[in-house]
Protein backbone atom coordinates (compact mmCIF):
# COMPACT_ATOMS: atom_id res chain seq x y z
CA UNK A 1 0.00 0.00 0.00
CA UNK A 2 1.30 3.43 -0.89
CA UNK A 3 2.09 6.01 1.78
CA UNK A 4 -0.43 8.47 0.35
CA UNK A 5 -3.24 5.90 0.55
CA UNK A 6 -2.35 5.19 4.19
CA UNK A 7 -2.57 8.91 5.02
CA UNK A 8 -5.95 9.24 3.30
CA UNK A 9 -7.38 6.23 5.12
CA UNK A 10 -5.90 7.40 8.45
CA UNK A 11 -7.28 10.90 7.92
CA UNK A 12 -10.73 9.54 7.10
CA UNK A 13 -10.73 7.38 10.25
CA UNK A 14 -9.66 10.35 12.41
CA UNK A 15 -12.39 12.59 10.92
CA UNK A 16 -15.00 9.85 11.46
CA UNK A 17 -14.01 9.43 15.12
CA UNK A 18 -14.03 13.20 15.75
CA UNK A 19 -17.44 13.52 14.08
CA UNK A 20 -18.89 10.63 16.12
CA UNK A 21 -17.58 12.07 19.40
CA UNK A 22 -18.90 15.54 18.53
CA UNK A 23 -22.37 14.23 17.75
CA UNK A 24 -22.44 12.18 20.95
CA UNK A 25 -21.39 15.13 23.13
CA UNK A 26 -23.97 17.40 21.48
CA UNK A 27 -26.71 14.87 22.19
CA UNK A 28 -25.67 14.67 25.85
CA UNK A 29 -25.62 18.48 26.17
CA UNK A 30 -29.02 18.98 24.55
CA UNK A 31 -31.73 19.61 27.12
CA UNK A 32 -35.27 19.71 25.77
CA UNK A 33 -37.97 22.07 27.05
CA UNK A 34 -41.39 20.66 28.01
CA UNK A 35 -44.63 21.80 29.60
CA UNK A 36 -46.11 20.08 32.67
CA UNK A 37 -48.92 18.67 30.48
CA UNK A 38 -46.39 16.92 28.22
CA UNK A 39 -44.49 15.45 31.16
CA UNK A 40 -47.64 14.33 33.01
CA UNK A 41 -48.94 12.62 29.85
CA UNK A 42 -46.10 10.07 30.09
CA UNK A 43 -43.92 10.61 33.17
CA UNK A 44 -42.10 7.27 32.75
CA UNK A 45 -40.67 8.52 29.45
CA UNK A 46 -38.83 11.28 31.33
CA UNK A 47 -37.53 9.12 34.19
CA UNK A 48 -33.79 9.82 34.72
CA UNK A 49 -33.63 12.03 31.63
CA UNK A 50 -32.42 15.64 32.01
CA UNK A 51 -35.15 18.02 30.82
CA UNK A 52 -36.43 21.54 31.39
CA UNK A 53 -40.01 22.32 32.35
CA UNK A 54 -41.46 25.80 32.03
CA UNK A 55 -44.50 26.58 34.16
CA UNK A 56 -45.93 28.68 36.99
CA UNK A 57 -45.30 28.14 40.69
CA UNK A 58 -48.60 26.94 42.12
CA UNK A 59 -50.01 29.18 44.85
CA UNK A 60 -49.80 27.90 48.45
CA UNK A 61 -47.38 25.12 47.48
CA UNK A 62 -44.01 26.67 48.40
CA UNK A 63 -42.12 25.21 51.36
CA UNK A 64 -38.66 26.60 52.17
CA UNK A 65 -36.40 24.84 54.65
CA UNK A 66 -33.58 27.30 55.41
CA UNK A 67 -31.73 24.82 57.63
CA UNK A 68 -31.49 22.17 54.90
CA UNK A 69 -31.39 24.77 52.09
CA UNK A 70 -34.20 22.89 50.39
CA UNK A 71 -37.09 24.31 48.40
CA UNK A 72 -40.16 22.35 47.43
CA UNK A 73 -43.10 23.59 45.39
CA UNK A 74 -45.51 22.57 42.67
CA UNK A 75 -45.40 23.72 39.07
CA UNK A 76 -48.53 23.92 37.00
CA UNK A 77 -49.76 25.11 33.67
CA UNK A 78 -53.48 25.19 34.24
CA UNK A 79 -53.77 25.27 38.04
CA UNK A 80 -55.35 21.78 38.10
CA UNK A 81 -52.59 19.30 37.29
CA UNK A 82 -49.19 19.87 38.87
CA UNK A 83 -45.73 18.37 39.29
CA UNK A 84 -44.06 18.47 42.72
CA UNK A 85 -40.54 19.91 42.49
CA UNK A 86 -37.68 19.51 44.96
CA UNK A 87 -34.72 21.88 44.64
CA UNK A 88 -31.65 21.70 46.87
CA UNK A 89 -30.00 25.08 46.79
CA UNK A 90 -30.38 28.75 47.57
CA UNK A 91 -33.80 30.16 46.84
CA UNK A 92 -33.60 32.89 44.16
CA UNK A 93 -34.62 36.37 45.32
CA UNK A 94 -37.27 36.75 42.61
CA UNK A 95 -38.89 33.36 43.38
CA UNK A 96 -42.57 33.77 44.29
CA UNK A 97 -45.87 31.93 44.08
CA UNK A 98 -47.63 32.50 40.79
CA UNK A 99 -44.30 33.41 39.17
CA UNK A 100 -43.04 31.80 35.97
CA UNK A 101 -40.12 29.38 36.41
CA UNK A 102 -38.01 27.04 34.35
CA UNK A 103 -36.70 24.03 36.24
CA UNK A 104 -33.97 21.77 34.89
CA UNK A 105 -33.44 18.31 36.28
CA UNK A 106 -34.89 14.80 36.21
CA UNK A 107 -38.19 13.12 36.99
CA UNK A 108 -37.78 10.77 39.96
CA UNK A 109 -40.99 8.81 40.32
CA UNK A 110 -43.86 11.25 40.86
CA UNK A 111 -41.71 14.32 41.64
CA UNK A 112 -39.14 16.36 39.75
CA UNK A 113 -35.65 16.84 41.20
CA UNK A 114 -34.40 20.20 39.95
CA UNK A 115 -30.70 20.91 39.79
CA UNK A 116 -31.22 24.36 38.30
CA UNK A 117 -33.99 26.87 38.93
CA UNK A 118 -34.49 29.86 36.63
CA UNK A 119 -37.01 32.50 37.65
CA UNK A 120 -38.81 34.47 35.00
CA UNK A 121 -39.22 38.11 35.92
CA UNK A 122 -41.49 40.82 34.68
CA UNK A 123 -40.35 42.79 31.65
CA UNK A 124 -41.81 45.96 33.10
CA UNK A 125 -39.43 48.36 34.75
CA UNK A 126 -40.65 51.21 36.86
CA UNK A 127 -38.93 53.67 39.11
CA UNK A 128 -40.58 54.56 42.37
CA UNK A 129 -41.88 58.12 42.34
CA UNK A 130 -39.92 59.03 45.47
CA UNK A 131 -36.72 57.71 43.93
CA UNK A 132 -37.46 59.54 40.69
CA UNK A 133 -37.95 62.80 42.58
CA UNK A 134 -34.58 62.54 44.33
CA UNK A 135 -32.92 61.61 41.05
CA UNK A 136 -34.31 64.72 39.34
CA UNK A 137 -33.24 66.91 42.27
CA UNK A 138 -29.75 65.42 42.03
CA UNK A 139 -29.49 66.25 38.33
CA UNK A 140 -30.71 69.79 38.96
CA UNK A 141 -28.10 70.24 41.67
CA UNK A 142 -25.37 69.10 39.31
CA UNK A 143 -26.49 71.46 36.55
CA UNK A 144 -26.60 74.51 38.84
CA UNK A 145 -23.08 74.00 40.15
Amino acid sequence: MKTRTKFVIGGAVIIAVITALSIQSLQEMTVFFYTPQEVLASPNEFENKTIRIGALVQKSSVEWDAQAIKLSFNITEDGKKFIPVIYAGVKPDLFREGQGVVVEGKMQGQHFEARQLLVKHSEEYSVETEHQKTKEEYYKSIQTN
